[in-house]
């Protein structure tokens, strides 16, 4: 989670929030094996579900995870991507790890995932953890939530005091890379298709 200062002097968190595939979809209805996505510049897809996959978690009425949920195991050719979207990181207390581009279209079936696909920031919280306790354990400890709007404000408050909130992926590169696939789909670039069998859900 990058670099985190002692006594709760910041708080790191990561995903797009209302722009995040997983939480614009988070029953998973329209993404599954074969579905086409944005990946690293190029064209990719989802082969399965990733290694800390969890659909069975508590969530809002509207669907949205409280806790971490989905994740993702794609694919795509190294060659057709750009390093403006496949970056090597360097994180502190981590190792090395790789910041990549993603972005998966969801074609709206139904009033259903119409719905989901309406969700904000005000909708969607996570949990406050101590990941001087809890990493790589996982959190044993929530010390409350927090919505994504909070945490795009730039503070939070936690135990009367404003801690400042910073950003692991970028929202500003979230949005070019949903302006990317709407261009590709309307010139005919990027065809959508139907999976050949969806992720594990509840």
């Amino acid at each position: 989670m990058g670099t985190l200062r002692p006594n709760a002097g910041n708080a790191n968190y990561c995903s797009a929030g209302q722009l995040s595939p997983l939480m614009n979809d988070p029953y998973y209805m329209t993404i599954g094996i074969g579905t086409k996505i944005f990946l690293g510049g190029g064209q990719g897809f989802v082969t399965w579900h990733g290694t800390q996959h969890k659909p069975k978690v508590k969530r809002t009425k509207k669907g949205v995870p409280l806790t971490p949920a989905g994740t993702l195991y794609v694919m795509g050719d190294v060659k057709k991507m750009s390093p403006r979207w496949l970056v090597g990181v360097s994180m502190q207390g981590y190792g090395c790890s790789m910041a990549v581009g993603l972005g998966v279209p969801i074609p709206i079936l139904n009033e259903e995932i119409a719905a989901y696909t309406g969700i904000s920031d005000e909708e969607i919280f996570t949990q406050i953890a101590d990941y001087s306790h809890d990493y790589p354990r996982g959190i044993s400890k929530s010390y409350g939530k927090v919505s994504y709007a909070e945490l795009k404000s730039g503070t939070i408050r936690f135990k009367g005091e404003d801690v400042p909130t910073v950003p692991l992926s970028s929202v500003v590169r979230a949005r070019e890379i949903a302006e990317t696939l709407k261009t590709w789909i309307q010139k005919g670039k990027f065809n959508l298709g139907e999976p050949q069998q969806l992720l594990p859900s509840v």
